[in-house]
């Protein structure tokens, strides 16, 4: 898991969520709620795997929570039939939110979920090892290198857990750490920002950015320096 969060929507409005190859659950407690044009309705929804940035528009008073899990998190916890991601599990959590909503509420009823002993599942484990050096900008080739398992066995194993391959989840952190660095060095041409990035040029930025952030560098960059 890398994240549990609350919302309440003060107006209406919109935002993007941004893409990171990974899967979540999205408890809407009262509202509505849009995500990628489509209605959610309560108790809960499973979010598909993310590999290019979703718009979510909300309604005023919206409130609205959930869990973020990290590439193939999702996956590892229902191979081992984890508490947490089962059916009855996140319904409970849905009625009782809808009695009682806010942050503290929604980590005390995953608290007892989030203490259970850890199981082991040795292709899942190998499989998150790798992603965590895709996840750091380690290079592809090096990452199969310092495995114990064969490149072929891995590239199955994230498409098995993850719904993409490590080659597509590689180009969405790629492109994340573009995003990072025009927002930490808003002064760096993009031809620059692409050699640091390590695209074949800027074209290439270009295209990547867009197809997966949903948004071309140089308006992203405008829009950070506004």
């Amino acid at each position: 898991m890398q994240a549990i969060w609350f919302a309440n929507a003060q107006f209406s409005g919109e935002s993007w969520l941004p893409c990171d190859g990974a899967k979540g659950v999205i408890f809407l407690i009262s509202g509505q709620l849009n995500l990628a044009g489509r209605a959610l309705q309560p108790p809960y929804f499973m979010q598909t795997i993310s590999t290019q940035s979703e718009k979510v528009t909300f309604t005023a008073g919206t409130v609205f929570c959930g869990i973020r899990f990290k590439p193939a998190g999702l996956a590892h916890l229902q191979k081992v039939n984890h508490s947490l991601v089962a059916p009855a599990t996140l319904t409970g959590i849905a009625q009782a939110l809808a009695q009682h909503a806010n942050l503290d509420s929604f980590i005390d009823l995953l608290s007892a979920h989030l203490n259970a002993p850890k199981i082991h599942h040795q292709a899942i484990e190998h499989t998150q090892k790798l992603i965590h050096k895709i996840i750091n900008l380690t290079p592809l080739n090096t990452a199969y290198d310092h495995s114990p398992k064969g490149k072929r066995q891995l590239e199955r194993y994230v498409k098995n857990t993850c719904g993409i391959t490590a080659k597509h989840l590689a180009r969405i952190y790629r492109v994340r750490q573009a995003k990072q660095l025009i927002k930490d060095h808003p002064q760096l041409s993009l031809a620059q920002l692409a050699l640091e990035c390590g695209f074949a040029d800027q074209s290439h930025l270009n295209n990547e950015f867009n197809a997966i952030l949903q948004i071309t560098p140089a308006k992203y960059k405008k829009l950070i320096q506004q």
